[in-house]
């Protein structure tokens, strides 16, 4: 009897525990019949039988620019309109991402893509002087540099013609930037591609594609105990055991200068290995040592979510270029001619090959949707969101809106070189925008004008018959049959 006894106690306890989180959700499902989407299961039974993105698109044809769609307990109301899309990114309120990014909080912490409120804030303006234009300049150094290695191996396979995926080449160069701009020392993965920290790398964005797609292992209680679940933790301790080396083995070596050196001495690298520039881990050591509120661990998650959002991204955006590019061999000869025309008159400025790579950034949305959780009631166009529900910015589909976009789906770089009057200013947001907007934007953007404009000056892209990619959708979109192309020398 007293078994009997304890156990209902611990029943009663358990859900009085829970009580608010039910009441919040029996809230939530009620506001939720207000706003017109599909149920659990019709989501899960269509997104296995057809692709989440195609289903989405289903669905926004369906429902309109506003659908909600519930992901297990989770809440998501998807807005395509630039109107409404102003109003969430403009928000000084809305700082807070949606449940779905705390599966990368095993890795990245408190860091700058999952921080919110107060202590977002203070961080970003923390970080923002390390993404000054002048600061930038220094790492395009680097990125030409592993560009060149980049396309030695491709050379390879331009001598044979044959089909191949271009991604892997691509996300190992990525890697080898980010790791040089964000450690300060270089890792060779284009050459050493089985190195332990690379596979890591590799594995967990993996995971987290497999498991955000997963209602079970979205679970966090049965994702600890299943194999995924151990496969992460191996590879998150690869990955702070890697940082944490790094980080003690920078700070060994700026104890051997004072403060002074460091801020007067711009090639501080002659110590470091023969680097002539600072990298990003070395500017928030140097912080830490002039009195800023920064721990080893929180310098850690920075340099760690630099890393994920620096290389995943970047490699993307790069391998879809290299895709559309092949399908379309008179924009690729325009781009091609820029670039002759800028090495004979000495100039850096390539407005047509930032309007390819724009097009690019809206053809294939390289965050196809971001989210952030309702903290506190908000108003959107004429619907009134309760706190707790999570808002989605639908971008990929914002991108198609053919009020500003006709033919959505062809590939025009020409719309980013013309004075459109009826364009609006959150109808292409591949960045974000607001208080949020991405900090690392115009690294991406130097990386990505520094990569293909060398390619485009070695290889001609073709076409391979018969491919297109199947993409796949997560916090950077994929193609799950890879990004094939074929590859041609130039004389």
């Amino acid at each position: 009897m007293n078994i009997l006894a304890l156990i209902a106690f611990a029943l009663w306890a358990i859900f009085m525990r829970c009580l608010p989180q039910i009441i919040d959700l029996i809230r939530i499902k009620q506001w939720s019949e207000s706003i017109p989407g599909p149920s659990l299961w019709q989501f899960v039974r269509k997104s296995r039988k057809i692709g989440v993105l195609d289903w989405l698109k289903l669905a926004h044809k369906q429902y309109g620019p506003v659908f909600r769609i519930w992901m297990g307990k989770d809440l998501f109301v998807f807005f395509t309109d630039p109107d409404d899309i102003k109003t969430l990114l403009s928000s000084t309120s809305l700082l807070h991402k949606s449940s779905n990014y705390k599966q990368l909080d095993s890795w990245l912490g408190e860091g700058l893509l999952l921080n919110g409120g107060e202590a977002w804030h203070e961080r970003r303006k923390l970080l923002t002087p390390a993404f000054h234009f002048n600061i930038l300049s220094e790492f395009k150094e680097p990125m030409e540099e592993n560009c060149q290695i980049l396309i030695e191996r491709l050379k390879e396979k331009a001598t044979t013609g044959e089909p191949f995926d271009v991604y892997p080449y691509i996300t190992l160069f990525a890697l080898d930037v980010i790791y040089e701009t964000a450690m300060g020392l270089k890792k060779h993965a284009q050459l050493e591609s089985d190195s332990v920290y690379v596979k890591a790398v590799q594995e967990i964005c993996r995971i987290y594609l497999q498991r955000n797609y997963s209602i079970l292992h979205r679970n966090n209680t049965f994702f600890k105990f299943s194999k995924l679940g151990r496969e992460h933790r191996a590879c998150v301790r690869i990955l702070h055991d890697e940082t944490d080396r790094l980080l003690k083995l920078k700070r060994k070596m700026f104890e051997e200068c004072t403060t002074d050196i460091l801020k007067t001495k711009v090639n501080l690298s002659d110590d470091l290995k023969g680097k002539r520039r600072l990298a990003f881990l070395d500017m928030l050591l140097i912080s830490q040592m002039e009195g800023m509120p920064l721990t080893d661990k929180e310098i850690r998650e920075e340099v760690d979510t630099f890393m994920f959002a620096g290389h995943d991204t970047v490699s993307s955006v790069i391998a879809f270029t290299i895709y559309l590019l092949s399908q379309n061999a008179n924009i690729q000869q325009q781009a091609y001619e820029e670039l002759l025309d800028a090495a004979r008159d000495g100039r850096e400025y390539l407005p047509y090959l930032e309007a390819v790579i724009k097009e690019s950034l809206r053809f294939y949305t390289v965050v196809p949707f971001f989210s952030r959780q309702v903290t506190e009631d908000l108003r959107v166009g004429s619907i009134i969101v309760p706190k707790k529900v999570n808002v989605a910015v639908f971008a990929y589909m914002t991108h198609r809106d053919e009020r500003y976009y006709p033919q959505p789906e062809k590939f025009d770089p020409t719309r980013f070189l013309q004075n459109d009057h009826n364009s609006h200013t959150h109808s292409f947001v591949p960045f974000s925008a607001g208080p949020r907007n991405c900090i690392g934007q115009r690294f991406a953007m130097l990386e990505l004008k520094c990569a293909l404009s060398s390619l485009l000056r070695t290889f001609e892209f073709l076409p391979v018959e018969g491919f297109q990619p199947i993409l796949l959708p997560a916090i950077v979109m994929k193609s799950e049959n890879g990004v094939k192309v074929r590859l041609k020398l130039r004389n």
